[in-house]
């Protein structure tokens, strides 16, 4: 287990060396590689490490999940606890709760769907429509 956690600790990690801008680093086929700080910028845009690529992949899979979760009709979607967690307007969970819950947990069901379901889940976020998925 030490030894895994080294290895991910040296490819993740890079020296820098302040006299001269260069940047020492392992790249994928583990040898070592000096370059400048702009070329190291430039490769880190351009080819992002596979793990922490992955990491964003599951952060966002595990935050759509948590609001499609929270939409569940029953007991949150009804008081629009996911709309609160994608970070909309106040007034949105008080239209929630004002009509019965999302017109008897229709709406939030309908939330549920849509959230779990597209592939466009940005759009959702800090969306100040009742109806989030009208365009």
């Amino acid at each position: 287990m030490k030894k895994i956690i080294l290895i991910l600790f040296t490819l993740l990690c890079a020296k820098t060396n302040a006299d001269n801008g260069v940047i020492v680093y392992w790249d994928s086929c583990h040898t070592v590689t000096e370059v400048s700080v702009i070329e190291f910028k430039n490769l880190e845009k351009e080819r992002p490490l596979p793990i922490l690529k992955r990491l964003r992949e599951k952060q966002f899979n595990r935050q759509k999940l948590t609001a499609a979760l929270l939409a569940f009709p029953f007991p949150f979607g009804i008081v629009g606890l996911h709309r609160i967690y994608l970070g909309t307007k106040p007034y949105v969970p008080v239209a929630y709760i004002a009509s019965l819950g999302g017109i008897f947990g229709i709406l939030p069901l309908v939330d549920f769907f849509v959230i779990l379901f597209d592939k466009d889940f940005d759009s959702y976020k800090n969306n100040d429509k009742v109806l989030m998925w009208v365009k």
